[in-house]
This record gives C-alpha cells, sequence and structure tokens, in this order.
C-alpha cells in the first residue's frame, strides 16, 4: 500500500480529479487492474524460468507450470522439456534437502 500512496502522491491536481471520478465506478477500475495483472503475467511467459533464453510464443516445445497454494500461485514458463525437468529435479532437491539437513543435524545436538 505504500507505493499506492506514493503513486496518488505523485499525482497532480487534475490526476487526482480523474482518478477519484475513476473510483466510483468501482467495475471500471477492477478491469484496468485484472488487466495490468494480464499484461504483467504474460510477460513472464516469454522468457524461460531456467535458462533465460526467449520463449517463442509460436513454438510448440514450450511449457507452462502452475504451482503453489491456491491463494498464492507461481508460474513458470519453459522454452524446451530439458529446462522443466531441470526445474523440477531442483524442485525435488530443494524440497528433499531441509529434511536431510534436520535428519544429520540431529546427532549434533
Amino acid at each position: 500500500m505504500q507505493k499506492l500512496k506514493e503513486v496518488i502522491e505523485g499525482l497532480d491536481y487534475d490526476e487526482l480529479i480523474k482518478v477519484k471520478r475513476e473510483l466510483k465506478n468501482p467495475s471500471k477500475f477492477k478491469k484496468m487492474i485484472s488487466e495490468q495483472i494480464k499484461k504483467n503475467e504474460k510477460e513472464h511467459e516469454k522468457i524461460c524460468a531456467v535458462c533465460q533464453a526467449n520463449i517463442i510464443p509460436e513454438s510448440v516445445y514450450n511449457y507452462t507450470l502452475i504451482f503453489g497454494p491456491d491463494d498464492f500461485k507461481k508460474k513458470a514458463s519453459f522454452c524446451g522439456l530439458d529446462c522443466l525437468e531441470y526445474f523440477i529435479l531442483k524442485m525435488k532437491d530443494m524440497k528433499a534437502k531441509p529434511k536431510e539437513d534436520n535428519v544429520s543435524n540431529a546427532g549434533f545436538l
């Protein structure tokens, strides 16, 4: 919310009046925010999460993985199956490491 406050403070009087007018129609404001969210989500789809290569939208070899809890979904796009497999292996390693660390550190407590 601090960023929103900074944006509002940066607006001149005429812009503030326009924003106030827009807020009287909340569905229009919600639509504008939803469109910006979709635009931001599409930006993430342009670059592979593993190798940072540009993803060609027309390619049939692109993959997108959506994961995480319902209230905080994450999305990762990949340029090929090898990058997707690498990502999944690293996720498995990350999930397994804390368990291994707890077991190996248990003897030192």
